[in-house]
Order: C-alpha cells, then structure tokens, then sequence
C-alpha cells in the first residue's frame, strides 16, 4: 500500500473517530486528530496549500480549514507567507517533525505483512546527496543504521540531476536528498529539510569591522561552489532577482575547499549556516549575515515509485528522516 492510500486511510480513521469541541474560542482534542496532523506535514513539506492539496488529493479549502484548526489549537499562526511560499514558524517545524515520526511508524503498522527485518538483512543501501548536506546528514545517518541495521551498509555518492529518475528507476540509487527539482511522475519527493546562509569572512577582514551591507558585498572578490563548471549558484539567482551581480574570483565543488581559501585571503563565501558552524575555528575566521532577503534552500527526498511499498526502502527512507531530524535539532 502506497504512502498517498494511506494517509487517506488515516483522515478517513480521523474523521470518522474525532470529536473536536469549541471551548472559550480553542479548540480541545478528546482524541488525536490524525487528519490535520497529515495535513501540518504535508504544508511544511511542500510549503504551499495548493502542493499540499495535490500530495493529498484533498481541496485546497480542505487544507486551509485544517490549518484554521491547528492555529486555534496551538494559538500560532504556524506558517507566514514570505513570496509564493509559506514559512514554517518554529512551534510549526517542531510539531511537523514530530508528526512525520508518528505518522511514519503507524504506516510500518498496516504493513507489517510485508516488512523488513533490519537487525537480519545484509544490504547495501544507497543515497545520492550533494557537499552541502553530506558532511552533517551521512555520519548521523550511519550512526542510525548500524544501531538498527548492524550488517546493513552505506553508499553516500553524487547523482547527476539528468539522470536521477533512471539511476532511481533501476535501483542504483535507493533515495536522493536535493534541492527541490522538477522531475516525471514516477519520482516520488517529499520536502524535509531547509537550510539558511551566512557569509564567511577571514578574521580581520574589512568587512568584519562594521555591519556587512549590501554595497560592502558586492565590492567584495567572492568564491562560488559549484559541481558545475559555469551557472550561477543559489545566491547569484536571489541577488540577480534583485538586480545585482557579484564578481566571483574563485569557483570549486567543495564548501571545505571553499572556507580554506577564505580564511587566507580577503574573499569571502557565502554558505549553509550549517556547513560554516562545522567548519568554524572563531580564531580564523567571522561568520556574518547575508545582507540582502536570501531566504532558505529547500531540500527534497526522492524515490522512485516502483520502490515506494517496498519494505527495506520504506526502511531506508525512514532512517534518512530520522537522521535529518537529529541533524536540525543538533
């Protein structure tokens, strides 16, 4: 049984079960409320009601109603409005992450006629992920599947996006983490993680001195990380939204090489907060705020539908939510 079927078998549960009273203007559950729980995932993944009805195959009102709900509930607003897409507040990413757990273990419940024994199977799991999420997703990861899965073992390798839904069809690959793309139907996706930048400067360097402005940015030689040879890189595609461009003197595939030739030098990256706390020595170099809207990358889990009900990928899926969430709480 697909995962669509069985969210709508869960909201089918819901509605039929729930009983939500109105007390002195909030809502009081008697029972939990798996329909709007469903509901608060799929928005904070998608980040759009109208993605969110589609995942769901419910109306967009339908969406919006249960939002309605979770807001008088938790007295939050849960989600604002920045451009085409809705924010996450922090009390609505905590509870989605909550809920994705809980609502990943009662699915492993209905298919336990076909599950997958970790702690038994000798397998070799796959996932394709890129430089600035490889260094902090894969080591809690492997953490995770050598507790559950101790004779279970893991591949972390690089996916060119051309060819993401042939190596995911064939098996190649079992799952990919990426940055939102558009891809055939049999791709399955699912938004699970967002990452916000800053800029990175060496210690001592004229930008260090005083509040970065936008003017003193794009002054600056800067360093670009990319695995391809030309294109822009996610902030060249925000700064020329806003008219500007910015002089790159350096251009590599790995945000460590990246910080090296920052902290020597007068250029400067900018880069995942992440990324740049891991690597950060405060005696080499200053973490700094972007100084124009920048706004959050999204990244995407990926999986082919063919491989959707199978058990160890079902598994395997899980374990890389899991390790996102440890990851975003460390």
């Amino acid at each position: 049984m697909g995962r669509r079927s069985l969210r709508k078998r869960f909201c089918n549960i819901a509605t039929r079960e729930c009983r939500i009273g109105a007390r002195r203007g909030r809502y009081k559950m008697r029972r939990p409320d798996l329909n709007i729980l469903v509901i608060l995932c799929a928005v904070y993944r998608e980040g759009s009601v109208t993605r969110a009805a589609e995942r769901l195959n419910l109306t967009q009102s339908a969406i919006s109603h249960g939002l309605g709900r979770l807001r008088l509930l938790f007295d939050d607003p849960l989600f604002v409005r920045k451009g085409n897409r809705l924010v996450s507040t922090p009390l609505a990413r905590s509870l989605a992450e909550d809920a994705a757990e809980g609502l990943d273990r009662l699915e492993a419940l209905f298919e336990r006629q076909s599950s997958f024994d970790p702690a038994g199977n000798v397998r070799t799991f796959s996932i394709g992920v890129r430089d600035v999420l490889e260094a902090s997703l894969v080591p809690p990861l492997i953490d995770m599947m050598m507790e559950d899965a101790p004779q279970s073992s893991l591949v972390s390798m690089h996916v060119r996006r051309t060819s993401m839904e042939t190596r995911l069809a064939s098996g190649a690959v079992d799952a990919v983490v990426d940055v939102c793309l558009e891809q055939p139907e049999e791709v399955m996706s699912e938004r699970i993680s967002d990452e916000e930048f800053c800029v990175v400067a060496r210690r001592g360097h004229p930008l260090a001195c005083k509040p970065l402005d936008l003017s003193a940015y794009l002054d600056s030689e800067h360093v670009l990380v990319s695995v391809r040879q030309e294109g822009d890189a996610f902030e060249d595609a925000k700064l020329r939204s806003l008219g500007h461009r910015r002089t790159i003197r350096l251009r590599c595939q790995h945000y460590l090489a990246a910080y090296r030739a920052v902290r020597n030098s007068d250029l400067i990256a900018t880069m995942p907060m992440r990324l740049a706390v891991m690597f950060h020595d405060p005696e080499e170099v200053d973490l700094l705020p972007v100084p124009f809207e920048i706004g959050r990358m999204d990244f995407h889990l990926y999986w082919h539908a063919t491989r959707d009900a199978d058990p160890g990928n079902r598994w395997f899926r899980q374990m890389v939510r899991r390790a996102v969430r440890w990851r975003q709480a460390a």
